[in-house]
């Protein structure tokens, strides 16, 4: 991670940079729903590597996906995750 070119899943329409959107998650995160229902807590982390800074979208139950900026955007991560169900509603509490 990340990848190059984004990812290999289709492009959302996002209103809000990778880098708006990690300041606002900021370190205490923000809580939103899917398009799926599910509640969702975003987070700052930090890919494998310790160096690229990463969106964690933490469900109910697991961690659905973590998102860079090369794949903000997107409805899969660098790393195959479908994260389109939280990328879009996560954008839309960007003030």
């Amino acid at each position: 991670m990340p990848h190059p070119n984004g990812s290999n899943g289709n492009a959302l329409q996002v209103a809000h940079s990778f880098a708006q959107t990690y300041a606002h998650v900021g370190r205490t995160g923000v809580a939103f729903v899917s398009t799926t229902g599910e509640a969702i807590t975003a987070t700052q982390g930090f890919a494998r590597d310790g160096v690229t800074p990463t969106i964690v979208l933490q469900g109910q139950n697991h961690v659905h996906g973590r998102v860079c900026a090369a794949c903000w955007g997107y409805t899969k991560s660098c790393t195959g995750e479908r994260i389109g169900q939280a990328v879009a509603p996560l954008d839309s509490v960007v003030p």
